[in-house]
């Protein structure tokens, strides 16, 4: 074996963090993932960068101080905007990445554009509208500061096309970056072979929201794992029953034992939440204490919820649970598909739909949504960014008609690595 094929062999059995690092430096200028952060962060994302570009995802990392500097606009979101479309239509970029936490006010490691909506359900002011990054129009057609205007702004609102990937990775510290990356490095390196793979689980604790639910499953996303394993944890009925339906509790406990048996890669979580919990049968809060005693090393789930502000991530109350779960180190979650507000159920004709949900199951957008994502993204073989980006594509149609739609395109974000397969080959 001569030293080429020698060092080959080596390097492909053991990839030091430092050697991902340098190899991180000599990134090409056109690179297909576009990772945006801060000037303090951007160093730690180095062994993240090397990982993508040896899975021929070549990785660029952009400080927002750079993108101050080199791009004009209003805000630094615009000029964020301004970057992100400027390496999807000339470097040939086709995944986004927002490498950091945001907060009120347009501060945090990569601030988040609020938008305004006025629907069915009032006046939300601050909706943190990540889509808005690939966005070839500016989302203020009257030019008064205010974004995302259903009415005012509509000229200059535009939507996904699914073509590139978005999601956003809400680290604060180079220790929750290093952690995120040895997450997807485990995820992509050794994914769990059998049961984990194929098995989804859902649990519900509304009962309003059983047929729903079903209906997730039953017709779509079984047709795209068509040998799954499927679980339905209801609050009325559970596979953990003994006596009879109902009598075995969804509670934080046997969430814990859920997760940590490490058989279930998909979780869809329906039911009420809080910024930093999600909250179960009796009023019971699954929140960082649950996520700290999580030990489900090398089995990170894909998680969709409509739970409300679950995904809240900018909140300066710090950590949601959603980011509990990602930034938990060797444990908890790859990525998550969660509201970052109430995550009402949406429709075009409400008084019309609402019944027929309660009685027939019929998907309101939150739930549409979620339950896209998994059945594109399993059928489709895509990444996470481009499973929800493809989803939004698919409900743009309704989002321009209705003012219901359209909140529920901006306030569904992906938190975690768009680039990850949302139903990877096992390892």
């Amino acid at each position: 074996m001569n030293a080429t094929i020698l060092y080959s062999a080596l390097l492909a059995v053991a990839w030091p963090l430092s050697c991902l690092a340098e190899e991180a430096k000599e990134a090409p200028p056109e690179s297909t993932v576009l990772l945006i952060t801060s000037e303090e962060l951007a160093p730690a994302w180095g062994p993240f960068s090397a990982w993508k570009a040896k899975r021929e995802k070549p990785t660029k990392v952009v400080t927002t101080a750079e993108i101050a500097t080199t791009y004009q606009g209003v805000d630094l979101q615009e000029k964020i905007r301004l970057c992100v479309r400027d390496h999807i239509d000339h470097q040939g970029t086709r995944w986004v990445i927002l490498g950091g936490d945001s907060l009120p006010g347009g501060k945090g490691v990569v601030p988040d554009r609020d938008t305004v909506h006025r629907t069915m359900w009032g006046k939300s002011t601050d909706i943190p509208t990540d889509i808005y990054y690939l966005s070839t129009t500016n989302w203020d057609a009257d030019g008064d500061g205010v974004y995302g205007e259903f009415q005012d702004d509509r000229e200059a609102i535009s939507y996904p096309d699914g073509s590139v990937g978005l999601g956003r990775i809400p680290v604060r510290t180079a220790a929750d970056v290093a952690a995120y990356t040895d997450k997807v490095i485990s995820y992509e390196s050794k994914y769990p072979a059998g049961k984990f793979a194929e098995t989804m689980v859902y649990t519900c604790t509304v009962q309003g929201a059983y047929a729903k639910v079903r209906r997730s499953w039953d017709d779509h996303v079984s047709s795209a794992l068509p040998n799954g394993n499927m679980s339905r944890y209801f609050a009325n009925k559970t596979p953990w029953d003994k006596e009879r339906p109902g009598d075995f509790e969804i509670d934080p406990s046997n969430w814990i034992a859920m997760i940590n048996a490490k058989k279930t890669g998909k979780f869809h979580f329906h039911g009420h939440g809080l910024i930093d919990c999600w909250v179960l049968e009796g009023h019971q809060k699954f929140s960082k204490q649950h996520v700290d005693r999580l030990t489900n090393q090398d089995a990170y789930p894909v998680i969709t919820t409509v739970s409300c502000f679950t995904g809240h991530y900018d909140a300066a109350k710090d950590p949601c649970i959603s980011e509990s779960m990602l930034r938990m180190p060797k444990a908890g979650a790859i990525a998550i598909v969660a509201p970052c507000r109430e995550g009402k159920p949406h429709f075009l004709n409400p008084k019309e739909d609402f019944p027929l949900m309660v009685r027939q199951g019929k998907m309101d957008g939150t739930t549409e949504t979620m339950t896209l994502f998994w059945e594109k993204g399993i059928k489709q073989k895509l990444s996470t960014g481009e499973a929800l980006m493809r989803t939004k594509a698919a409900l743009s149609e309704r989002a321009v008609k209705s003012a219901n739609f359209h909140m529920c395109l901006a306030e569904l974000n992906l938190l975690g690595d768009p680039t990850i397969a949302v139903h990877p080959e096992s390892k």
